[in-house]
């Protein structure tokens, strides 16, 4: 057996015997004479021999000899210039390559050179457009070649993806798959390029085809995970990603992405154990970290999500990710002093950073939503306020902020944001409804009504109208108009579960209590755990003294779905109150009053119940505390002779 560097030589003898027969009949190139071309294309060839050896730097004395020999020539300067490239030494390859097209405009490996490594540079942090374009300029001319250089078509699809020129990466890359010259590659490349104009179809067909009828690797399954992720296909995008997993156990970005698609199709306790799985690995994964606190909050694992919440502050001291996941667990558990006291350290910081507008907005944005729900308005306001200096724009905040001066009794300035937001939402129904309830602060119920109907005439094709207008008609002695606006609106929308929640409670609200009875268990034949539908007809039960274990068990699965409500938590604690379970009663009843302080009827419900226990002091405080509250659907007199009677 022949050894390769034998052979090298013996083939390298051969060039050179040939070219020494040969010399005499070969015309010498202008200015150079024949034997100094000879010894230049020996040179260039011992130079290809040297690197081969693994002797770059004999290869490059060679390589600028043979280019110094024959200075008409551009190949030397273009093999060196790859040769330096293939080194890393990026600046003098350009040098070289460009000085190789001085000489030769249409060198091809001098312009395959520079094309790759403009596209290098075109794909680092710092790359831009420009650099692309560059790129695409040099590769373009490098595609002279007989049979197409794969990793040229490849680099040049790339670049024109990255120059938003996708219909040239359809055309070359379609072209190959025609050839039977594409791969995996090009296959993920056309996808992408298909999507970037448009064809998301073609674009997840292709993929499809793949894995169909190859081998296909982790990216093609990632790639087809992510396509399915695009149209909400969850069930598909979970297999998908199941199988990159399966080709790649220690990709991190895939494993948090099944476990997204997972939580979507509806099984978050799988989700959990593939984040769990992923943390067992990489205990530092601060993202996966922050979706295992999202699902954990998700199964209502309140706990399991807080603890995960205090480990990314624990990782991240300085991050945002671990207070925003903290604040988001008290936020469902209706801690909102916990809320404010979490984010409110970190305010600061943010508005000195200044970097990221939307962190400021999302932190005041949940502050003044837990002021607001503590009844301190004016905290709630100056929050809103804030937020409206960073975006104006918003229609949320600005309604939000015109609300809580309603609740304030700023109707002035209430209406002025009104009347502000109204140039860009003209027919906006919650702007109506605002405007509404400032004519009605100020007497002019009439005007309040015409506001409401008139925005009703516009948007009748909006399920939404409906409830607004059935809603003012009700609380204005209109019972009978609001059941045939909603029964008139069912008939539309006859799917619609806000609207028969409506009409259930626009017929308790007036006494109705048979045909609000109906109305809600109707509801819940449709939709068995909404919960909204459970805790009205619960407590509709329970305050009226009526089938109380029933009652118990209706509010105790509205309770299951939603543990920290303090409304609901106020409806089971007197439903055990009224059925004589004072033991039972306390927990939730005294959870609901610090929950919903200026709430009297809560109040009066934990009065009652300290009373019952024997706890006199305590009750009176709880009576104080209704009085003192907002006042609805209690009566101040007979509290007043209960406060009498336990002192």
């Amino acid at each position: 057996m022949i050894h390769r560097r034998q052979l090298y030589l013996s083939v390298f003898s051969l060039v050179l015997l040939s070219l020494s027969v040969n010399l005499e009949a070969q015309p010498a190139v202008e200015g150079v004479p024949a034997e100094q071309q000879a010894e230049a294309y020996r040179l260039f060839m011992l130079g290809r021999f040297l690197e081969d050896e693994g002797d770059a730097d004999g290869a490059i004395r060679a390589f600028r000899e043979a280019a110094e020999l024959d200075i008409h020539s551009g190949e030397p300067l273009a093999e060196l210039a790859s040769l330096f490239s293939r080194a890393r030494r990026r600046e003098e390859a350009v040098t070289a390559a460009r000085s190789a097209l001085e000489r030769e405009p249409v060198n091809l490996t001098a312009h395959r050179t520079l094309g790759l490594i403009y596209s290098s540079i075109a794909n680092d942090q710092d790359g831009t457009i420009a650099d692309a374009t560059e790129a695409i300029t040099h590769l373009e001319q490098a595609r002279g070649t007989l049979l197409p250089d794969l990793q040229v078509e490849l680099t040049l699809a790339r670049l024109y993806l990255i120059a938003e020129r996708s219909p040239d990466a359809i055309e070359l890359l379609e072209a190959l798959q025609q050839r039977g010259s594409g791969s995996g590659q090009s296959v993920l490349l056309l996808s992408h390029a298909y999507e970037q104009v448009g064809r998301g179809e073609d674009a997840l067909t292709v993929i499809e085809a793949a894995v169909t009828n190859g081998r296909p690797s982790f990216r093609m399954y990632e790639r087809l995970g992510e396509l399915y992720e695009r149209q909400q296909r969850w069930d598909d995008a979970v297999v998908a990603f199941r199988r990159a997993v399966s080709r790649n156990v220690r990709s991190a970005s895939v494993r948090r992405r099944l476990a997204n698609a997972l939580v979507s199709s509806g099984d978050p306790s799988s989700a959990r154990d593939v984040l769990r799985d992923l943390l067992e690995m990489r205990p530092r994964d601060a993202r996966a970290l922050g979706l295992l606190s999202d699902v954990e909050l998700s199964l209502n694992n309140f706990q399991a999500a807080e603890n995960v919440a205090r480990q990314l502050i624990e990782l991240e001291p300085s991050g945002l990710r671990g207070p925003f996941a903290l604040a988001e667990v008290f936020e469902r558990r209706r801690e909102f002093q916990q809320v404010i006291d979490t984010l409110e350290p970190i305010l600061e910081e943010i508005r000195a950073q200044a970097s990221d507008p939307r962190q400021l907005v999302g932190v005041l944005g949940r502050i003044g939503f837990a002021y607001e729900r503590l009844g301190a308005l004016q905290r709630a306001a100056a929050s809103y306020e804030e937020v409206l200096e960073v975006i104006p724009e918003s229609f949320a905040f600005s309604a939000r902020l015109a609300q809580v001066y309603v609740d304030s009794n700023l109707v002035s300035e209430a209406m002025q944001i009104v009347e502000r937001t109204r140039n860009n939402h003209p027919n906006n129904l919650t702007l109506s409804r605002i405007e509404a309830q400032v004519l009605e602060r100020q007497g002019s119920v009439g005007a309040a009504t015409r506001v409401l109907e008139e925005a009703f005439e516009r948007s009748d094709d909006q399920p939404t109208a409906y409830i607004i207008l059935s809603n003012f008609y009700s609380g204005h002695g209109r019972s009978d108009e609001a059941v045939v606006l909603l029964e008139s609106a069912l008939e539309r929308f006859p799917e619609n579960t806000s609207l028969l929640f409506q009409l259930g409670a626009v017929f308790e609200q007036h006494d109705q209590f048979v045909d609000a009875e109906r109305t809600f268990r109707m509801l819940l034949n449709n939709d068995p755990n909404h919960e909204m539908a459970l805790n009205y007809l619960g407590y509709m039960l329970a305050d009226r003294g009526e089938r109380l274990e029933e009652s118990v068990a209706l509010l105790e699965q509205a309770v299951a779905i939603d543990p920290h409500n303090g409304s609901y938590l106020d409806s089971l604690g007197w439903a055990y109150f009224k059925l004589d379970r004072l033991d039972l009663a306390e927990t939730p009843l005294r959870a609901a009053a610090v929950q919903l302080p200026t709430n009297s009827v809560v109040q009066d419900h934990l009065g009652d119940l300290l009373f019952s226990l024997g706890l006199f002091g305590e009750a009176i405080q709880a009576w104080e505390r209704a009085l003192a509250g907002d006042g609805d659907e209690i009566d101040p007199g007979r509290i007043e002779t209960k406060i009498d009677e336990a002192r």
